[in-house]
């Protein structure tokens, strides 16, 4: 019961953070970009960058879901089933980082 619960609070975050980030609340809430220089603010598109972050969360929020009912359906033992689940949850990530590193998020000049 509890591993659910984790799996559907998981899947709430995720979708809240996909619809709850905007232009407006992004200096508060983006992690590095709160930080950065006005002057930095003003070269990065903030608008084309959270074109990419915003339906990645969405779609991320099915993810959790998604993955253990694969995994209950491949594997049976459950502690097994736990951790490949647990170590799955961060290869959604590794091609975020490689996508929002890989992309130059500046204003074109």
């Amino acid at each position: 019961m509890v591993l659910y619960v984790t799996i559907g609070f998981m899947s709430l975050v995720y979708l809240l953070i996909g619809l709850g980030i905007n232009e407006k609340n992004a200096e508060y809430l983006l992690a590095g970009y709160n930080t950065v220089s006005e002057d930095k603010k003003k070269k990065f598109n903030l608008t084309k960058y959270l074109m990419f972050f915003k339906p990645f969360f969405i779609k991320l929020s099915l993810f959790p879901l998604l993955s253990w009912l694969f995994l209950s359906l491949v594997i049976n033992i459950d502690q097994v089933q736990i951790l490949l689940w647990s170590l799955l949850q961060l290869t959604p990530f590794v091609f975020f980082l490689k996508k929002s590193i890989g992309t130059n998020w500046n204003i074109e000049q």
